[in-house]
């Protein structure tokens, strides 16, 4: 799969600076970051932040970094999202 090394640069750019953003929502946006660069190419449409949001809505916090870093650190991350995410369902 072929990802432009700029995606997330152009992502940052295009995105509207906004005051009023908490520690939580920008997480939840590099989430969303992460998942839709992997989306670039395929035949899945990019993830929206409330998508996102829904799924670890449940999540406090620091449970919530440690769950970025582990789907950092796999493969492929948003695969291990969507895992850990429907195992916090169960």
């Amino acid at each position: 799969m072929d990802i432009p090394k700029t995606y997330l640069e152009y992502l940052n750019k295009r995105r509207p600076a906004f005051g009023g953003v908490n520690e939580r929502q920008e997480l939840v946006q590099r989430f969303t970051d992460k998942i839709n660069a992997e989306r670039v190419g395929t035949r899945f449409q990019p993830a929206t932040w409330g998508q996102v949001n829904g799924l670890v809505r449940r999540v406090k916090g620091a449970a919530l970094y440690r769950l970025f870093g582990e789907c950092a650190a796999s493969d492929s991350f948003s695969k291990r999202f969507f895992w850990l995410a429907k195992q916090m369902k169960k």
